[in-house]
């Protein structure tokens, strides 16, 4: 096991990563997932002491310990948990990039990859994927969900062709326009005292509590939601849950609390959830696609060609 001494000498350079292996990475969470080196040996298909020296000296390099060993198994160390979390993005982006060179080396064939904070349900979103699959089936896309931190790194290093997400496009981080306007919609119980209304206002729920999740949308949201509750002289009752879009709407169907979402959320249904046009009339939230100017891909430059006509006809760019 790695030594957790003090001092100089246990400052591990950067540059030591480099002697840590795709394999070394595999071997390591498949005793992460499997809680043992026995099973881990069989999963990637080596001897348990193989097994056991490529953890030691991952450990060594890094200076930490990354399980407890115990008779009835191995268990991650926090240090251990952390790594093995960024283990799995790294192994991600590896099996990305060779999939995106394979797929580059075909004739014909092009590659998009979109990180999205949006649903493809209904809308325009839909309608924009729907109909650039059909006019290049030759394309193969792929989609990631992140927060918009993550997205936008991966869009610097070109890892994402394009983002598309609420809000109007930064230009510190690339071109892009505003490609839709859509109306927000209070998520409610079917049950609730105010769910026979059509229209509601904001003064309407100004005391409702609001259930969001931590993750993408889920602070812009509350952020939104304090806002516009704040203009009334009233603090919002916003309770954030690590969940995704399904659990929010679970806890809405339950009666925990009432959520928001744009109109193109709406193209799925839950259990005893109504959705309730909230605001003014003219109350809307802005949704663009950004990219970088650099970028050749003629994938994307297809996609934004068809994304300016479908941001037209959708009345969001002149």
């Amino acid at each position: 096991m790695a030594s957790n001494g003090s001092g100089d000498g246990d400052c591990v350079p950067k540059a030591l990563a480099t002697h840590i292996s795709y394999r070394d990475l595999e071997v390591m969470l498949a005793v992460a997932e499997s809680g043992s080196f026995r099973k881990a040996a069989n999963i990637v298909n080596l001897g348990q002491s193989a097994v056991s020296r490529r953890i030691q000296s991952i450990e060594e390099l890094l200076g930490v310990s990354l399980f407890e060993r115990r008779s009835t198994g191995a268990r991650l160390t926090p240090a251990g948990a952390r790594f093995s979390q960024r283990a799995r993005f790294v192994l991600r982006d590896i099996d990305m990039a060779v999939e995106a060179a394979q797929t580059a080396g075909v004739a014909g064939n092009g590659h998009l990859c979109v990180g999205l904070i949006a649903s493809m349900s209904r809308g325009p979103v839909r309608r924009l994927f729907k109909q650039f699959i059909e006019n290049h089936s030759d394309v193969e896309v792929c989609w990631t969900e992140a927060d918009r931190s993550e997205l936008n790194a991966l869009l610097s290093h070109r890892r994402l062709d394009l983002v598309i997400a609420a809000g109007l496009h930064s230009p510190e981080v690339g071109d892009g326009f505003q490609f839709a306007q859509e109306p927000i919609f209070l998520a409610i119980a079917a049950d609730h005292p105010l769910a026979k209304r059509s229209l509601l206002s904001w003064n309407d729920v100004r005391n409702c509590r609001f259930v969001v999740s931590s993750d993408e949308p889920g602070p812009e949201i509350h952020e939104y939601i304090v806002k516009r509750t704040s203009a009334l002289g009233q603090s919002a009752d916003v309770r954030r849950h690590r969940l995704g879009r399904e659990g929010i709407m679970t806890l809405v169907g339950l009666g925990i609390g009432v959520s928001l979402v744009a109109d193109h959320w709406r193209g799925v249904s839950y259990p005893n959830v109504i959705f309730i046009r909230v605001g003014d009339q003219e109350e809307s939230i802005p949704f663009s696609l950004t990219w970088r100017p650099e970028n050749d891909n003629p994938a994307l430059r297809r996609f934004i060609s068809l994304a300016r006509i479908e941001a037209k006809r959708n009345g969001a760019l002149s």
